[in-house]
């Protein structure tokens, strides 16, 4: 339940977020500055493949959207790690707000943030680089928002699990990094080595992609993506499992190893 304590952390989270706007900037930005030199070997791809009209954008674009939000999850490690950093995460704990409250506040502008952010890239991939969806854009909104929750669950993971915020950092990037690079962010997994396929199922990017993959090519409605919507749902809800497993307000943090 969403309470008046964690509308108040929220509004106080999201104007640490917007106080310091670079990193969103740049994740937001890169792919952008990347797709034009994907997008060419993208198209030869997806024509290769049978989708004769394809121009690369329907994989690039949203390969690119979702390995930048992997990297975006840095934004949740920082928000958590600084208030120890500060020393105004003492203030909240004495203060009357519950665990709840406080994981919630966080988190609420969080996933506000990577949910606009990927729907951002989305877009201007349309006016950029012709990126089009064929199918349901409910369904696609769905995707976008599930994923988006998925993210800020699995940063709030690496917050309970690391004491440092290097340390989370380092695993958070380099883990996204693989997952998306393994779920198909640059090319479709089925040009990917074996060993890749093999374990691409088992990366949440994989979902996130092949859900908006089918919705762009192939005229997807939400039964169709329905089973991608619940294995992120499922990695959601293992991530947060950590969570309450690990997560202790009164567990101190380091800003740096």
């Amino acid at each position: 339940m969403i309470t008046r304590r964690s509308w108040a952390i929220a509004g106080t989270s999201m104007r640490l977020l917007l106080s310091d706007p670079a990193p969103i900037i740049v994740t937001t930005v890169m792919p952008l500055v990347l797709a034009p030199f994907l997008i060419p070997a993208a198209a030869a791809q997806l024509q290769a493949s049978g989708y004769a009209t394809s121009n690369g954008s329907e994989q690039i674009v949203p390969g690119l959207a979702v390995l930048f939000a992997f990297l975006s999850v840095q934004l949740i490690g920082t928000l958590f790690f600084r208030e120890h950093v500060w020393g105004t995460w003492d203030r909240l704990r004495v203060s009357s707000a519950t665990t709840a409250d406080i994981v919630l506040g966080k988190v609420m502008p969080l996933f506000v943030v990577q949910l606009g952010q990927l729907a951002l890239l989305l877009v201007i991939g349309t006016v950029l680089f012709s990126y089009r969806v064929t199918g349901s854009p409910f369904a696609l909104a769905l995707v976008l928002a599930s994923f988006a929750a998925m993210l800020v669950t699995y940063g709030v993971m690496l917050v309970a699990v690391f004491r440092s915020m290097d340390l989370a950092l380092v695993v958070g990037n380099l883990g996204g990094m693989l997952m998306a690079g393994v779920g198909g962010a640059f090319a479709p997994v089925s040009s990917l080595p074996q060993w890749a396929q093999a374990v691409a199922p088992f990366s949440p990017a994989y979902w996130a992609i092949d859900a908006m993959r089918q919705v762009t090519l192939n005229h997807a409605d939400l039964s169709q993506i329905a089973p991608s919507l619940g294995v992120m749902t499922l990695f959601s809800v293992g991530f947060s499992t950590i969570v309450a497993w690990r997560f202790r307000v009164a567990t101190t943090k380091v800003g740096t190893s």
